[in-house]
């Protein structure tokens, strides 16, 4: 493909986005002005977008978000499981770190391990193989899922000492699990989210003396999650996304 040619797939990729955002639908002079491209450029692209339903253009000639986008995000959203969306940050966060990484889903007091990868030179077994079940509260990816509390309907733990450890891991955007579920084994996790609220937790287990630091660990776990969050379309400024 030639040099043009991308650049005209970005510049409609973009006119799309815009329209995305867009409370209302815009003029072709609001699109250009903002995107900062020649008029002409812009109807041509509007044209081929509405020519394969990308966008809609009313009587006033003013363009919108077109029925096919809506096709393709169902097409998406249908595709896009949480165990699927997080699957390849799993797999980095496990060979940049050479941590075990695994995603977890809460089911009544236990979390239920659904996707797990493991570095190729993992020298101890740990507990989080897939199908494995374990009690939420003792877990990092538990714990982290726990501490959404109401926002999920989740019932409120009567152990003072786990609350007040659900209110640090909320307040801090990743939960710990030092020895808990392994002995020697430490455990960070964070919230993963949807656009129905919290849907899981990504955690990753491993030694501490093979490993780097817990804050660094913990700052790739909670921007892993993050980023899977968006794929599964978490409303902005949901707890625990960025």
């Amino acid at each position: 493909m030639s040099e043009v040619s991308n650049r005209s797939v970005a510049r409609a990729l973009t006119i799309v986005g815009l329209l995305a955002k867009a409370v209302q639908p815009l003029g072709l002079k609001e699109i250009a002005d903002s995107l900062s491209i020649p008029r002409s450029s812009a109807l041509s692209l509007l044209r081929a977008l509405r020519d394969q339903d990308f966008v809609a253009c009313d009587d006033q000639g003013r363009y919108s978000i077109g029925l096919g986008c809506f096709e393709a995000g169902a097409s998406y959203a249908r595709s896009m499981t949480p165990a699927r969306a997080a699957e390849d940050q799993l797999r980095q966060l496990t060979n940049t770190h050479r941590v075990t990484s695994h995603f977890a889903v809460l089911e009544g007091s236990e979390v239920v391990y659904i996707a797990k990868q493991d570095p190729p030179d993992l020298g101890v077994r740990l507990a989080s193989s897939i199908g494995a079940r374990l009690p939420a509260a003792g877990t990092a990816v538990g714990k982290a899922i726990l501490a959404q509390g109401n926002a999920n309907s989740l019932p409120q733990p009567r152990d003072a000492a786990l609350r007040l450890e659900l209110e640090l891991t909320l307040s801090r955007g990743y939960a710990v699990d030092d020895g808990q579920t392994a002995s020697g084994i430490l455990c960070v996790a964070a919230p993963v989210f949807s656009d129905r609220g919290c849907v899981g937790a990504i955690g990753v287990s491993y030694l501490p003396q093979i490993s780097h630091d817990l804050t660094v660990i913990a700052a790739s776990v909670v921007e892993v999650a993050a980023l899977v969050s968006s794929r599964l379309g978490a409303r902005s400024g949901a707890r625990g996304v960025a």
